[in-house]
């Protein structure tokens, strides 16, 4: 049995626009990139305290401008015996905050969470866009190299 190629296969007539758009997949890489870095990069601290005039009112507490990152989340979401107090009810609230915790969101430095799983799948994702690109132009490159060869 020999292996027949598909006459609609992509790219097999020569035509340019059915290669890989490079240009594009390199976009999309690096619009995700730049999304990833918002959930990679850590926030400032909230800011707790405030100087008023008299008379002024001080602005409710609000979250910084791109909370919810992994290191934040991280940072602010374990809780411990110390925050939740000692009682039996505390504690038993506390085990169960710290396997959720464990489960969703990931110690620091680690990819065991799904949080944490999923921005390391994000990069991954972003490193296998630039090697499609990459191995695309090097495939081109190879094709017309040999196309040159052939009509010398």
């Amino acid at each position: 049995m020999a292996l027949e190629l598909d006459p609609n296969w992509p790219g097999l007539d020569g035509d340019k626009d059915n290669y890989t758009n490079r240009t594009e997949i390199k976009r999309i890489a690096g619009e995700l990139s730049e999304l990833l870095k918002k959930l990679k990069t850590p926030t400032l601290p909230p800011v707790t305290q405030f100087l008023t005039a008299p008379g002024q009112k001080a602005p409710g507490p609000k979250l910084p401008e791109g909370a919810g990152s992994l290191p934040d989340l991280q940072r602010y979401c374990a809780l411990s015996q110390n925050q939740m107090g000692e009682w039996p009810a505390a504690m038993h609230f506390g085990l169960a905050v710290n396997s959720a915790y464990s489960q969703l969101i990931g110690e620091p430095g680690s990819t065991s969470g799904l949080y944490a799983a999923m921005v390391g799948q994000g990069d991954s994702t972003v490193e296998a866009l630039l090697d499609i690109s990459k191995a695309s132009g090097g495939a081109e490159q190879a094709t017309e190299e040999a196309a040159a060869r052939r009509e010398a």
